[in-house]
């Protein structure tokens, strides 16, 4: 791909080049390569706490130890994560190496790579050989670890303590750690005490899906990227009809399917071919009432009817009520709309449980991390 030229920045956002260590992945490929959209990273106000952190000096990456980079997927949890790893065995290298010659031998860089599904099928795999030993000394020997999607083994619950007492003997032997998950380990149903408290006594570092200012700035750069000539006007345009929720890979390729059009009609892109790629990416389809009722309602493990009834049961209610308040925020409907669909509910009504979930939000954490997940699972829903 030809290096993408520069680009002017707007003053409201950062930019700061993503360093990429050279990594050992216990994994069964073995060693394997990542692809950037950009070699660097573009960040607004959405991700500023990031941005200054991957641009920090390394006594302030050393203040936390393990880093937890947590976001929705594709928000750049991996790539950061990478960068992080490849400032702190810069910073660590002299200590590690002069100690454990052998891993860094074995281990370019210093920097041991897992995701955490890979980590849980290695461990499953040492137990039943009744080998474990070296897998922990692989673990612990790493001069820097990276542990990516730790929301993936919640299944795992013997994986899950074993992880746990390994961050911790890395923590007190003082060799970093990077862990990445959608969200805090504690917010996570399935989560193991043991890993969810060894994961936040560091730094943690939330991470967005770029959004306003940042995710216009990075069409125009993927567009120069790509050698795509698209106008202002089209740009925001492609920007305001693609879902919100897409992830810059996805925004990449919305770019690329433009890019093929042109070639393919043999003409400047139009607005046909920007609806093409809408069409083909996903565009900014509103998710419906009934879409969030129903995966409100699997949550819970109600039916979707028991949402819509007259039952004044205090489940029936706390879940129906955070239905309304989903529905408010990720729909346009109105309140007398929202209430029609719930049991002919009026205004008032919907009103008063949007209000009272609002004020439950803040002070219950079983609460925010239903309307997390419910969320999510929308956002990943075709």
């Amino acid at each position: 791909m030809v290096a993408p030229p520069v680009i002017h920045v707007p003053s409201r956002l950062t930019s700061f080049p993503l360093e990429r260590p050279s990594v050992w992945i216990r994994r069964r490929e073995g060693v394997g390569q990542w692809t950037n959209l950009l070699p660097y990273f573009l960040a607004g106000e959405e991700n500023r706490l990031a941005a200054f952190v991957a641009m920090a000096d390394h006594a302030t990456l050393d203040l936390g130890n393990p880093l937890l980079v947590i976001g929705p997927g594709g928000a750049g949890k991996s790539a950061l994560a990478l960068h992080l790893a490849a400032r702190l065995a810069c910073s660590h290298h002299q200590r590690f190496t002069n100690d454990n010659q052998s891993a860094t031998a074995s281990e370019p860089g210093g920097v041991l790579y897992f995701t955490a599904v890979d980590f849980a099928r290695a461990y499953a795999q040492a137990v039943a050989a009744d080998d474990l030993q070296p897998l922990r000394d692989q673990l612990h020997q790493a001069p820097v670890l990276v542990l990516d999607d730790l929301h993936l083994i919640v299944d795992k619950s013997a994986a899950q303590d074993e992880l746990g007492s390994r961050i911790d003997a890395r923590t007190q032997d003082d060799r970093p750690t990077v862990l990445t998950s959608r969200r805090l380990p504690m917010e996570i149903r399935g989560m193991r005490p043991l890993l969810a408290s060894r994961a936040v006594p560091g730094l943690t570092i939330p991470l967005s899906i770029p959004c306003g200012e940042t995710r216009l700035q990075l069409l125009r750069e993927l567009c120069a990227c790509h050698e795509l000539e698209l106008s202002s006007s089209m740009i925001q345009w492609l920007d305001q009809r693609l879902d919100s929720r897409l992830p810059a890979r996805s925004m990449e390729a919305a770019v690329k399917q433009i890019v093929l059009w042109s070639r393919m009609h043999d003409r400047s892109p139009t607005t046909e071919a920007l609806e093409h790629a809408i069409q083909v990416v996903g565009g900014a389809e509103e998710t419906g009432i009934a879409e969030i009722a129903s995966s409100v309602a699997k949550y819970f493990r109600l039916r979707q009817s028991d949402l819509r009834s007259s039952s004044r049961k205090q489940n029936f209610v706390r879940a129906r009520s955070l239905a309304m308040f989903l529905g408010r925020r990720l729909t346009s409907k109105s309140m007398q709309q929202i209430g029609e669909y719930f049991g002919g509910r009026d205004h008032t009504t919907v009103l008063h449980a949007i209000r009272k979930v609002e004020g439950l939000l803040e002070h219950e954490a079983d609460l925010r991390r239903a309307a997390d997940e419910i969320q999510e699972s929308l956002s990943a829903s075709p």
